[in-house]
């Protein structure tokens, strides 16, 4: 006969017990609030997005519209400069009158744009704000400008055109 064999019990420990933790329910509120949450966040980033390329794209066109502007009147300056030459050269009274009106119109329509004329003899040289194109000895004037061979032009206190000048050594 075969010797029965006690029946095991089995012993539970308490690292076998496993409560079961209940997760809440997913409830289409709770569900709607994250979502709702989410896309909130979403449209409120991608607002400030839009608004900072606004503010950026304003200042790339401000920035272009100068720039063409400047470039622009640069291209101006050398008929102004041929304009001062004809004056210059020209002996009839008259006809030197109506190329300075000539003149004149062009100046006003570059003042109007913030486009100054920079004369500057009889300061100190610079050379950040002056071209120096030749030197000559004059007694007390070392390091002074004797002459301006070519205006300079600004507009709004940035240097379109620095001028040619004469300096004394």
């Amino acid at each position: 006969m075969a010797k029965k064999k006690p029946e095991e019990k089995a012993e539970t420990y308490e690292f076998d017990k496993k409560e079961k933790v209940e997760e809440p329910a997913l409830t289409k509120e709770v569900v709607d609030k994250a979502e709702y949450d989410n896309l909130s966040d979403r449209y409120l980033r991608l607002l400030a997005d839009f608004e900072n390329y606004k503010r950026r794209n304003a200042e790339t066109g401000k920035s272009m519209y100068r720039t063409g502007k400047l470039d622009m009147i640069d291209s101006i300056l050398p008929t102004l400069d041929y304009l001062d030459m004809a004056i210059a050269a020209i002996k009839d009274e008259s006809a030197r009158q109506g190329v300075e009106l000539v003149k004149k119109a062009f100046s006003d329509v570059l003042a109007r744009e913030g486009v100054k004329e920079y004369d500057p003899a009889g300061e100190d040289f610079d050379p950040k704000k002056h071209e120096a194109v030749m030197s000559r000895e004059e007694e007390g004037k070392e390091g002074k400008i004797l002459q301006v061979i070519k205006k300079g032009y600004l507009c709004d206190d940035k240097v379109l055109r620095h001028p040619m000048v004469v300096v004394g050594k």
